[in-house]
């Protein structure tokens, strides 16, 4: 049972380099490590020697198709038993390949871990389960982003990463693999580090977006409002149209639609739990 990871990459050789560094610094050695740059215009020359000294595949596509896009190419490129997905800007900590093999030794299908923030080590975002439980999927994504996700190569080649989400195309793949009964586990141990707010991320963008704009990275919430139910969809509806407004334009405008598409209750609840983190001093979500 070898693992093979995949990286999704664009624009960033200097994240990059980083990332690969965290691989060859694994106790558990992959079986093969592909890069899938996504038609990045921008030279990598500075991270040539560092993909030779992983003996990874450089894979660069001729049009920019999106990461899930980029990921399901991956999938298709690796031969090991076992896939573990890897962002470019985050790296493993040295014994995240050794951890997460266990659980497959010990008949998992698929696992998630927790993880530190990259530069600020002491922020700690852990979810307690032990296995992947539908009470944490209904509150958002409670575990991890791409970084921390691995999965059996016959699975993640059935389910594939939906090409029609612009985000959350984690949390959709947590659903689905939750709903297809597979054995989902969960390490509730920081494995990785896990960079916040790139000047080029999501946070960024979406600070940009004016609210007409906000519908496609609705997406993923309608896709599973039956499993959400109608608490936690409207929740989620009103995470989405009200992240980070402190740094938006319009707040007035991001507040109507937040209360047209999820309600008052839901509006409020909002500002109560982005209060109660404050004197909590609790991380956000990602």
């Amino acid at each position: 049972m070898d693992i093979s990871v995949v990286i999704t990459t664009c624009n960033r050789p200097a994240f990059l380099k980083e990332a690969l560094e965290g691989i060859a610094a694994q106790t558990f050695k992959p079986k093969e490590v592909v890069i899938v740059n996504d038609c990045s215009d921008i030279s990598y020359n500075l991270v040539l020697d560092t993909i030779k000294k992983v003996n990874a595949r450089h894979i660069l596509l001729k049009e920019r198709s999106g990461a899930n896009r980029a990921r399901n190419i991956g999938i298709r490129e690796c031969s090991g038993g076992i896939i573990a997905f890897l962002d470019d800007d985050d790296i493993w900590l040295p014994n995240y390949l050794s951890e997460i093999y266990r659980q497959y030794q010990d008949g998992a299908d698929s696992v998630v871990t927790g993880f530190r923030q990259l530069g600020n080590e002491n922020v700690v975002v852990i979810n307690s389960d032990v296995e992947v439980t539908k009470t944490s999927l209904v509150r958002g994504n409670t575990y991890c982003g791409m970084s921390g996700f691995s999965c059996r190569r016959k699975v993640v080649e059935k389910l594939q990463f939906d090409e029609t989400l612009p985000n959350g195309q984690d949390w959709d793949m947590f659903v689905r693999l939750f709903t297809e009964g597979m054995d989902f586990k969960n390490i509730p141990e920081a494995l990785f580090l896990y960079r916040f707010q790139n000047e080029d991320g999501i946070g960024a963008k979406v600070r940009k977006l004016s609210p007409k704009d906000i519908y496609p990275r609705l997406a993923s919430a309608y896709k599973h409002k039956e499993f959400l139910g109608d608490y936690w969809f409207k929740k989620r509806v009103s995470e989405q149209v009200l992240f980070s407004l402190k740094h938006k334009r319009n707040k007035i405008k991001w507040l109507f639609l937040s209360v047209k598409l999820a309600g008052v209750r839901a509006t409020i609840s909002f500002f109560f739990r982005a209060l109660r983190r404050k004197v909590l001093k609790k991380p956000m979500l990602i």
